[in-house]
């Protein structure tokens, strides 16, 4: 893979955290990320939600003025802990951990689609499914 493929995936992931902060998202990307530093290590899956708590309380404690600041150094620093883990791994660990943090982004976004509400659906009172077959309903005497 290409680093610079590799550079892109970090900086999206780290933006996408720091994003997440204060939103419906947060926790289920927060605790995704921690396994996913992880690798099936409970104690290292603590440390890891633990820092990224870090970022919550420091952008929540962040002055107005500096809040954009702060968000682009938490987005950097994670991006830089990212890529500093994939280059750690041999070739097949990498392209297996690329691909676990790939789908992990891409279910983030998915649960931050909102999708449009619709009306209910209009039934035509004097039509009735059954099976797939249109019939229509007699008339009541």
């Amino acid at each position: 893979m290409l680093e610079q493929e590799l550079r892109a995936l970090s900086a999206a992931c780290g933006a996408s955290l720091v994003d997440a902060v204060g939103t419906d998202a947060w926790t289920g990307l927060r605790q995704a990320v921690a396994g996913w530093f992880a690798q099936g290590d409970a104690q290292r899956e603590r440390v890891e939600r633990d820092r990224l708590d870090q970022i919550a309380g420091e952008l929540q404690t962040a002055e107005a003025t500096e809040k954009e600041e702060v968000s682009v150094s938490l987005k950097a620093v994670w991006q830089t802990r990212i890529e500093t883990l994939l280059s750690s791994l041999d070739d097949t660990e990498r392209t297996l951990a690329v691909t676990r943090l790939r789908c992990l982004l891409l279910q983030h976004a998915l649960s931050t689609i909102t999708l449009p509400s619709r009306p209910p659906l209009q039934v035509d009172p004097q039509m009735l499914t059954f099976f797939g077959e249109l019939r229509s309903r007699p008339e009541a005497d």
